[in-house]
């Protein structure tokens, strides 16, 4: 089936230009009539453009295309509920079977949820290049194929640690799934996790609450775990313990027993401990940390390192905390910056009595701000502004301090 979408979708594919395509065979004008569907172009016109254009006279029914989409979006949902083997094995099916097809609508939407397979199977570059070539392409998108690559590109930003971008593309895509009545639960969940790392806690709480009822609805219980942990998270922050315990149960109870779900026990057990620092029950964070480094077998345990460090040195555990601060600093790259770096190198200023040197603010605001302002990691860059202040008034460097209270009041104005 031959339409304007198609003979678009070609050019585009092909690199040329309107005045290229149509040379010897029709003015510009009457191609953009063409690709605009505004007319219904003469055989001869239409074979001479699909001759040059390479666009082939197959047909493939209504029906067929309608049923392929079907598929499409149920591939998705296996990759939202994390059904590894089936998404990767319908990957492979997909591949072959969307060979020689050129209807556009279908093309997008099977490129667009692509790129959310790459995302999930961690092809990150491979993704990126699809969410570009989808908004080069945007006038043959539908709102839905609009609404998916937006949902995505944020969730791209939010990986590479890009949150004011993320937060741009999420909120876009929010508007226009109330536009078109589009409930995603994985929109909702994302949002979560953007709004707990911006600190918009009350929100994220929303967002949270709204994701584990429809994951619920769903019986997809890996990402109703998940929804639990964030919404523990929150109510962490919020100094609302009773209430994040419970969720933590919950989350413990469901990957204890299912066997499915053990792989998620070293996330769990991590957001428990801090949660018990957060509550000053420090014998019990570090009782969980330890159980879940045991569980972490060796595997990215920066975090929960730097976590038992910073609980050793509450407890005014000196010997303890140098200790495991070696460890956490053995665990990751120091050539890198990384937030657990920074929370580390602020450790050791701290635990070494140096955080009122020179040293101590160089690093500040020659290493830690250049990253978390790029990644725009508001909630660590109101800690990072307001230690400053702090240090600058300590040092009667009352401009600076101002600076930099002037900058904390500033992303406290912010709302998602």
């Amino acid at each position: 089936m031959i339409d304007g979408k198609k003979v678009f979708f070609y050019r585009i594919k092909k690199g040329l230009t309107q005045k290229a395509a149509c040379e010897g065979i029709c003015s510009v004008s009457y191609l953009s009539k063409i690709e605009n569907n505004s007319i219904t172009p003469s055989p001869e016109i239409l074979e001479l453009l699909c001759e040059r254009l390479g666009i082939e006279y197959s047909y493939v029914s209504e029906e067929a295309i309608n049923n392929l989409k079907k598929e499409i979006h149920i591939w998705y949902k296996d990759i939202k509920f994390r059904n590894e083997q089936v998404a990767i094995q319908k990957y492979n099916d997909f591949q072959n079977r969307m060979k020689g097809l050129d209807d556009p609508g279908l093309v997008n939407l099977y490129n667009v949820m692509l790129a959310r397979f790459y995302i999930y199977i961690d092809e990150m570059e491979k993704a990126r290049e699809l969410l570009d070539r989808l908004a080069e392409v945007k006038k043959l998108s539908t709102s839905e194929i609009e609404f998916y690559t937006l949902q995505f590109t944020g969730l791209y930003k939010f990986l590479i640690e890009n949150n004011k971008l993320s937060l741009d593309f999420y909120k876009k895509a929010y508007v226009l799934s109330r536009t078109l009545r589009i409930d995603d639960e994985e929109l909702y969940y994302q949002l979560a996790q953007l709004s707990a790392r911006l600190g918009y806690f009350s929100q994220s709480l929303f967002y949270g609450i709204t994701a584990l009822e429809a994951f619920n609805a769903e019986a997809n219980y890996t990402r109703s775990v998940d929804c639990h942990i964030i919404l523990g998270i929150n109510y962490s922050r919020l100094k609302d313990f009773e209430s994040a315990r419970s969720h933590y149960s919950i989350a413990l109870n469901a990957s204890k027993f299912n066997p499915a779900l053990n792989g998620m026990l070293p996330g769990i057990l991590h957001n428990l401990g801090h949660s018990h620092f957060q509550a000053e029950q420090y014998d019990e964070a570090l009782a969980v940390l330890r159980e879940c480094l045991e569980k972490k077998k060796g595997s990215n345990t920066a975090s929960t390192l730097s976590l038992i460090a910073h609980t050793y040195f509450k407890m005014q555990k000196v010997k303890e905390t140098k200790k495991w601060l070696k460890k956490g600093f053995q665990a990751i790259d120091k050539n890198q910056i990384t937030i657990n770096y920074i929370r580390l190198k602020k450790l050791e200023f701290k635990v070494n009595n140096q955080d009122q040197d020179q040293a101590y603010q160089q690093f500040i605001e020659e290493e830690a701000l250049p990253f978390l302002e790029k990644t725009q990691d508001r909630l660590h860059l109101i800690e990072m502004y307001e230690e400053l202040a702090a240090y600058y008034s300590a040092k009667f460097s009352y401009k600076n301090a101002n600076h930099y209270y002037a900058k904390v009041n500033q992303l406290y104005k912010e709302y998602l």
